[in-house]
């Protein structure tokens, strides 16, 4: 079972490999939040992001949530290679 420090890094080397899709990881460790924000198919200064998660790591399941959104984007750097 991985800590929440090793998914988090484990958060950090899957956001830098996507490359079709701009991934934005944000920690906050004075309250100990995470947010990642993704924008499909690239950032633009025009556009919204397409999906924002936020949450507290003393959260019960942060471990869960982390998870979640490095298989999530496990699945966007796959898609791409389509």
């Amino acid at each position: 079972m991985k800590t929440t420090a090793e998914l988090l890094g484990e958060l950090l080397v899957t956001a830098y490999g996507c490359k079709k899709h701009d991934v934005f990881v944000y920690y906050s460790p004075h309250v100990q939040s995470i947010s990642v924000t993704i924008y499909l198919n690239r950032w633009n200064k025009r556009k919204e992001h397409d999906e924002n998660y936020y949450f507290y790591l003393t959260d019960k399941m942060a471990n869960k949530k982390l998870k979640a959104i490095i298989g999530y984007i496990k699945y966007l750097n796959k898609e791409e290679n389509k």
